[in-house]
């Protein structure tokens, strides 16, 4: 028989002969769960972004109210502990409030918005692994759940008591945080090997959008930095149950193994994403495309190479950080000339957007993201300014050498800096400017991302508190500095830590006046992330638009 020939049963059927019964009965076809079961089991990395994007809001929602909470602490200083019944409880708080914020809330965003937005950028169908992005995400939840649990249980990363530590919630706060390190380096790895092995044929790397080459160097910097990271952990917990020879896992030693991750240089690391943010939504409220992309390219490269921090670990420092010849990381070279050469790199990259808008030759169009973005941008900036006056004692040091007589009062504040709550501003302003940079993302891709376009009245509603709240607080820490209050407010009097006792930081109360600026602030930008999460729910909850509809955006 040919290929062209026909069996007598198919001339049969093709005549509407009926007669002979049917010998094959057609297979159920397999439908995909919906509800429920849809979302657990899912690897469409389209709802993988969703959902990142959901809970890392109201995680986020979650860390400002634990800053809200410190800054009333702090707006009584020398009144004694008001919220917190101990000086142990503010400082499991202390510490939950940076890894919720940094490894609960923003990372985890700008990793929803690259599984959803990064494979439309580079046409592909989805992620490189779809079920390592899943597994990513479960496994970053349930760790981010049980580390809130642990510490709320009495645990934290430590205790200010000796032999503290080793208490059974500590040990689990420990480990959820493991378990959020694991998840984010595999969300990272899934990104960025979707970055290098997804791309169309004839892009290279330096054809990508501005988002995706900085996920690209954002992911590379945290697949440097998150096993460090575990490493801490491991060890910590290792110590934990171990023998007291070492004092890895004694006293608040826990935190203090992963505190560099909160600290410059490592914290402008978790910002890198706000640059290609930027850039995308900057270039197209002016309508153009961006002019210089390898410039701009090397100077997110050269910013996301300097926020490399694993190596500033002051757990190892000196066990006494005041003797003449002890070493504090904060004090070397490297320290500081990373310090003056990331403010260098955001000068340039200023000096590039501003290239690109004169080169539009039009005005921008104002909407939620550009405000958002110029605002971010300015963060950004504030924030490389307290890491340059962080180490301008050591930086100029010169001329100390020269005539002590005349530099020694300008020295002198330059020296109290170093332990003070400027530390906290830096992190501040770098952290809540990514946060305003990635909201800017999302309102910029949500026809793509959500399926329908974010309301802009709401959005420009939004705008205010999220931005001048994030000023105020990270303004009021960095000022604060200058009149000797702690970076650790559970610690003051415990140098390096703090400058002095609380009842020594201001006899007239000006650095109390300036912690109630900052909580203002933190209930602004409270307020303004909650009109966000309003509109996103509002997005996912109203029709979604086909694919002609949503245009451009991604």
């Amino acid at each position: 028989m040919t290929l062209t020939e026909t069996r007598p049963e198919t001339e049969a059927v093709a005549a509407g002969d009926e007669s002979r019964p049917a010998t094959q009965s057609s297979a159920p076809q397999w439908t995909p769960p919906t509800g429920l079961a849809g979302i657990l089991s899912t690897g469409d990395h389209q709802v993988i972004g969703r959902l990142y994007i959901v809970f890392s809001l109201l995680l986020s929602g979650l860390a400002l109210t634990l800053g809200m909470l410190i800054g009333i602490e702090q707006a009584d200083i020398d009144g004694g502990f008001g919220v917190f019944g101990q000086a142990n409880e503010l400082f499991q708080v202390f510490g939950l409030y940076r890894t919720t914020l940094i490894l609960c809330g923003l990372v985890p965003l700008f990793l929803g918005l690259a599984t959803a937005i990064v494979p439309r950028q580079l046409s592909a169908s989805s992620v490189a692994f779809p079920r390592a992005a899943a597994a990513a995400f479960w496994t970053w939840l349930v760790g981010a759940i049980a580390h809130i649990a642990a510490t709320f249980s009495f645990g934290g990363l430590g205790s200010l008591q000796a032999g503290a530590a080793r208490g059974q919630s500590v040990e689990l706060t420990v480990l959820s945080l493991g378990m959020i390190g694991v998840g984010l380096l595999v969300g990272a790895g899934v990104i960025f090997t979707t970055l290098v092995t997804q791309r169309p044929a004839g892009m290279d790397l330096l054809q990508m959008p501005s988002f995706s080459w900085s996920m690209l160097v954002a992911t590379g910097v945290w697949l440097f930095s998150l096993p460090v990271l575990l490493a801490n952990l491991v060890v910590s917990w290792v110590d934990m149950r171990g023998a007291d020879s070492l004092r890895f896992g004694g006293g608040d030693a826990p935190f203090e193994m992963v505190a560099w991750a909160f600290d410059a240089p490592q914290v402008y690391a978790w910002t890198i994403p706000l640059l290609g943010i930027t850039a995308e939504v900057f270039t197209a409220t002016h309508r153009s495309s961006p002019k210089l992309f390898e410039p701009m390219a090397f100077i997110v490269g050269a910013f996301g190479l300097l926020s490399f921090g694993a190596w500033a670990q002051s757990f190892f420092d000196s066990a006494d950080p005041l003797a003449q010849d002890a070493h504090v990381v904060t004090n070397e070279v490297v320290f500081t000339a990373f310090a003056l050469a990331i403010a260098l790199v955001v000068l340039a990259y200023g000096g590039w957007l501003a290239f690109n808008a004169y080169s539009a030759g039009e005005r921008p169009q104002i909407t939620p993201q550009f405000a958002l973005v110029t605002l971010s941008g300015a963060l950004l900036t504030a924030a490389v300014v307290a890491g340059v006056l962080r180490v301008a004692e050591p930086a100029l040091g010169v001329l100390r050498e020269a005539d002590s007589d005349i530099w020694r009062g300008f020295f002198d504040a330059m020296d109290d800096l170093e332990g003070s709550s400027l530390v906290t501003g830096l992190m501040n302003f770098a952290v809540l400017g990514a946060l305003l940079a990635a909201v800017a993302g999302l309102f910029h891709w949500a026809p793509a991302l959500l399926g329908r376009p974010l309301n802009a009245p709401l959005g420009f509603l939004a705008v205010l508190p999220l931005a001048g709240g994030a000023i105020l607080v990270g303004a009021t820490d960095a000022l604060g500095g200058f009149f000797d209050q702690p970076a650790r407010p559970y610690a003051a009097g415990n140098p390096p830590y703090g400058p002095g006792h609380f009842d020594e930081i201001d006899a007239l109360g000006f650095v109390e006046a300036l912690n109630v600026i900052g909580l203002i602030g933190y209930i602004a930008v409270l307020g303004g992330l909650a009109l966000v999460a309003l509109n996103v729910a509002r997005s996912l909850g109203g029709a979604p638009m086909d694919e002609a509809e949503q245009g451009e955006g991604a």
